[in-house]
């Protein structure tokens, strides 16, 4: 019997003209706002938003962007701290044909300037927190507009509205044409936008539904970045798609988290080991009450087993996921009735995914043996934004080239063993060695520097900087001096000074073997 990525097993593809109910990124969500008005859509800071009123702020806020410019095809980029606005104006800005980046509140200014000219963006949208970002970010470029999300600025800049009289069109796209683009960790020092069409965004609403046990009554809590796509599709508009209502908070904080859990009686919510890590040493968690919960999706890292069990014997049950950016995300889940058991396993694949594990020479490889995983399917995204030599290396015969390792089990789940790349993973952010390896480099008295993740129980892996120095560089010295280029989860926690760092007769620099502590660490 063959398994999920077998060679027979057909592509499922749209046509690049089709176009169809649904098929516009936020349709879905505006059409269930016409057909349950009344209920409660959005939470945050205790005030709720029916879905009618959702559908009424997205009206306003497409038709305020149009008459500020905004067209079909504009890049529009948001940078904020989770609120509803930015469903908000998403929503908006696909109904008018715009292309949407969101971009986190801890984003440095020199990011979302890159961002911006690599997009080569007509707007950013900011919140009140993120106003002086943007504006260092834009300096004296007259061409793009900053718009403030909330419906008041006290800077003086245009603000979108929650109500206007005004109306405005829908523009119906093409099934390829792009909706969002999601900026990820590149690998020559910069990030990359990946490029998500109304399509892949449709199909991976149809895969999160069918692999996702979300119902119509769900209370999701959302208090991880919405500019991150596991955040914002696979829990927030899934949910809004089922018709039940997203919990927004700002920022995730345990104390408050768990507080939530009972105030809103949350049922569903996305979690990295760390946040569950942390949740579970706060004081009072053995009283707190999250008996609402009926399951915790996990991501962003391998799960520890223990942290499984120690959730489990609350009777909530974590899924274990795997998914990425460049796939919408979503590829595979677990069951909720799986999930105590086989923790190495992140679940079979979702239904519209096709998973094949390969050699290096590109060999299918039978169940049970690891090679790297390829995906397929349609909601992979179509491209990177402008970057012809990434999308040729990830994107091979229609297959997604993850740049992780696993394999297929007997049961037909996908097991992750680890990753090809470069990549580490801290808290469950994605950071590139590369971006910091260049910072570091430029620090007076460094002669040479590498950066890699070294283990960490809580995060997973910690930022650690590998210098070869002239003299004593302090850590603390090392974080001020990129703290304005950097976030703050992408600068190093640990030094590790060395004499030379290992590299090839041509000068390649040896990662691998900075795996391996040096005897004196000091």
């Amino acid at each position: 019997m063959s398994i999920a990525g077998a060679s027979d097993i057909p592509a499922l593809r749209v046509q690049k003209t089709g176009q169809f109910p649904g098929l516009r990124y936020g349709e879905l969500v505006e059409r269930r706002a016409l057909r349950q008005p009344l209920r409660a859509a959005i939470i945050h800071e205790g005030a709720h938003i029916t879905y009618g009123e959702l559908l009424e702020r997205i009206h306003a806020a497409a038709a305020f962007l149009t008459t500020q410019g905004v067209r079909p095809g504009d890049r529009v980029v948001c940078v904020s701290e989770n609120r509803p606005e930015i469903l908000t104006a998403l929503y908006a800005c696909s109904r008018i044909g715009a292309v949407f980046t969101p971009i986190g509140i801890a984003a440095p200014a020199a990011d979302v300037k890159f961002i911006l000219r690599d997009l080569s963006a007509t707007t950013v949208l900011v919140s009140e927190r993120s106003v002086s970002t943007a504006l260092e970010a834009v300096g004296t470029d007259t061409e793009v507009s900053i718009i403030q999300l909330e419906a008041e600025s006290r800077h003086g800049l245009p603000s979108i509205p929650v109500k206007t009289a005004a109306k405005v069109g829908e523009i119906q796209p093409e099934a390829d044409s792009p909706a969002i683009i999601i900026y990820t960790s590149g690998t020559a020092g910069h990030p990359k936008g990946v490029v998500l069409t109304h399509s892949a965004l449709f199909f991976n609403g149809v895969n999160t539904l069918l692999g996702l046990d979300i119902a119509s009554d769900d209370v999701t809590l959302v208090n991880t970045p919405l500019s991150h796509i596991a955040a914002l599709n696979t829990l927030a508009v899934a949910t809004l798609h089922k018709g039940g209502s997203v919990v927004i908070d700002s920022k995730f904080d345990a104390i408050r988290c768990l507080e939530q859990i009972s105030e809103y009686g949350i049922t569903t919510m996305f979690a990295v080991p760390s946040m569950l890590t942390l949740m579970a040493q706060s004081p009072g968690f053995a009283q707190a009450d999250t008996s609402s919960l009926r399951w915790i999706l996990g991501g962003g890292a391998p799960m520890p087993p223990e942290l499984v069990a120690l959730w489990s014997a609350r009777s909530v049950p974590v899924l274990a996921s795997y998914g990425m950016t460049e796939a919408g995300p979503s590829i595979s889940f677990r069951r909720r009735t799986d999930a105590s058991g086989k923790a190495e396993s992140s679940g079979t694949p979702a239904l519209l995914t096709d998973v094949r594990i390969v050699s290096a020479d590109g060999t299918v490889l039978p169940t049970g043996e690891t090679g790297e995983i390829l995906v397929r399917g349609p909601h992979t995204a179509s491209t990177y934004w402008r970057d012809a030599k990434a999308t040729e290396a990830a994107f091979v015969d229609g297959w997604l080239i993850t740049g992780d390792r696993g394999l297929i089990d007997a049961d037909g789940d996908l097991c992750i063993t680890g990753r090809s790349k470069e990549i580490i993973i801290t808290g469950g952010e994605n950071v590139d060695p590369a971006e910091i390896e260049h910072l570091i480099a430029s620090y007076p008295g460094i002669l040479d520097a590498a950066v890699v993740g070294r283990p960490d129980p809580l995060w997973g892996e910690v930022i650690t900087a590998v210098i070869v120095s002239e003299s004593n560089v302090e850590l603390n010295e090392l974080q001020d001096y990129l703290r304005p280029h950097l976030a703050r989860f992408k600068l190093p926690r640990q030094i590790e000074r060395r004499e030379e760092l290992p590299r090839s007769p041509v000068g390649k620099l040896l990662r691998r073997e900075l795996s391996i502590l040096p005897p004196d660490n000091s």
